[in-house]
Formats: structure tokens, C-alpha cells, sequence
């Protein structure tokens, strides 16, 4: 396995606060971090948080797109999850014809910038296929990336986190995981941030969230693994 500079990697997450729940470890380490999304339709008050947020946040290398969110994380129904070519599919009962338009136009604003934004990266880490604790905007992300890495040449690599309602979606892409390897979440940095998402009203996931000691990541590949592989994984509860 080549050796991997995350010094050369970045980090694209969907919203600003995923990179303190599912990527503090390696938050300071990348090359780059990118988030994508920035105005919520259904939340009006998170992207004037998110952009006063960003102009106060003490690190120089992450940036944004400043993409509208598509607000899909209602709009699955994970009794039956179904990956599609966008992501997966908006099968909720409230789900409607103009919501499915906008989750099928973020793929497309995804996809036509970040193939600039990940362009001579050696490898990019993000969210992982069946979207960490079930959000439609990550598993979309994560497909988003992985149709460009045979264009762009990158390694690829998700996040190890998972939840009761999302394995067996996972179940799949787990059992071909050859490759993976864990870091030291920081809590101290991850406290830091979390304060300042808090002190600007964008704070999107439980304040007593108590942090994993260590968060795994999985390359993804089309080799087999070897006979009697295991792989470690962080599991929440949404």
C-alpha cells in the first residue's frame, strides 16, 4: 500500500460541522478542507451563521463552495434504502417532485466543482456511502467523489462512522474494504469549533454528543480484501 500524505489530501465535507463530528482527527493534517453547502431552505438561519462562522474560523486552509443545501435528510425512507446515480433515492412519503429536483441539481453543481477543487490532490476523505448516521446530502457526496477519482487519480477514502439504521446499506461496501486505518480524534479542537458553531446559531447535531477516543477510515477499492479481515468502526445514534 503506497504511502499517504494527508499534508497532500483534502477534506470535502457536505455541511460546515461535519468536520468536527466525523473528522477531527484529521482536520488539522489535510492539505485542504472544503465544505459544500452554506444556505438551508428549510432552516433559514444557518447560512448567515455558517458564513460568520466561516470569516471567524481559525483555520486558513478550509474554504467553502457555498453551495444551497438540498435538505434531503428527511426524505429517505430507511426501512428500504435504494442507492441511485445521484445518491439515493428521495423515497419518503413527504418527498416531492421539486425536492428530487433539487437533490438532482446539487450532483450536478457537486460534481462540475469539485472537479476543479480536487484537481492533483493525492487523496480525498469524505463521507462514506450510506451517509454516516443516514443523511441523503452524504451518501450524495460520497457518490459525487467517487465518479470523479477515476477521472482525477485520487485515493479515496470514507469515514468509518455508521448507525443501527444504516448497516445494512454499509453492509456491502464493508465487506470489500481491503484497506483502513484509524487516527486520535482531538477533542480539544473539536470542543474549540464546536463553541464557535454553537456562539453562531449553526450547530446541527446533540450539544452532549460525547466524541469517540479514535475514528476509523476505509479506502475504497474494487479489490477483494483478504480471508478474515475486519475492519473497526465508530457507531452513533442519531
Amino acid at each position: 500500500m503506497a504511502e499517504l500524505d494527508l499534508s497532500k489530501s483534502c477534506l470535502v465535507v457536505a455541511h460546515p460541522d461535519d468536520e468536527v463530528l466525523w473528522f477531527s482527527s484529521i482536520l488539522e493534517r489535510v492539505g485542504r478542507a472544503v465544505f459544500c453547502f452554506e444556505d438551508c431552505a428549510e432552516y433559514p438561519e444557518l447560512g448567515p451563521g455558517r458564513r460568520a462562522l466561516l470569516d471567524a474560523y481559525p483555520l486558513s486552509h478550509v474554504s467553502s463552495l457555498r453551495l444551497p443545501e438540498p435538505c434531503s435528510v428527511h426524505l429517505v425512507d430507511w426501512s428500504r434504502p435504494q442507492p441511485d446515480a445521484l445518491g439515493l433515492c428521495l423515497n419518503a412519503p413527504e418527498t416531492t417532485p421539486a425536492r428530487v429536483a433539487n437533490y438532482r441539481a446539487s450532483f450536478h453543481a457537486l460534481r462540475a466543482e469539485l472537479a476543479t477543487q480536487l484537481r492533483g490532490v493525492q487523496a480525498v476523505f469524505t463521507h462514506n456511502p450510506w451517509g454516516e448516521y443516514g443523511h441523503a446530502d452524504h451518501v450524495q457526496l460520497a457518490r459525487v467523489v467517487e465518479d470523479l477519482r477515476p477521472q482525477l487519480g485520487f485515493r479515496l477514502f470514507h469515514s468509518g462512522y455508521i448507525a443501527h439504521r444504516t448497516m445494512p446499506l454499509a453492509a456491502p461496501f464493508i465487506a470489500r474494504c481491503g484497506y483502513w486505518f484509524e487516527l486520535p480524534t482531538q477533542p480539544a479542537l473539536a470542543a474549540t469549533l464546536q463553541a464557535l458553531y454553537r456562539k453562531h446559531g449553526c450547530w446541527t447535531w446533540p450539544a452532549d454528543y460525547e466524541r469517540f477516543a479514535s475514528e476509523t477510515f476505509l479506502e475504497a477499492t474494487a479489490e477483494l480484501p483478504a480471508a478474515g479481515s475486519g475492519v473497526r468502526l465508530n457507531c452513533v445514534t442519531p
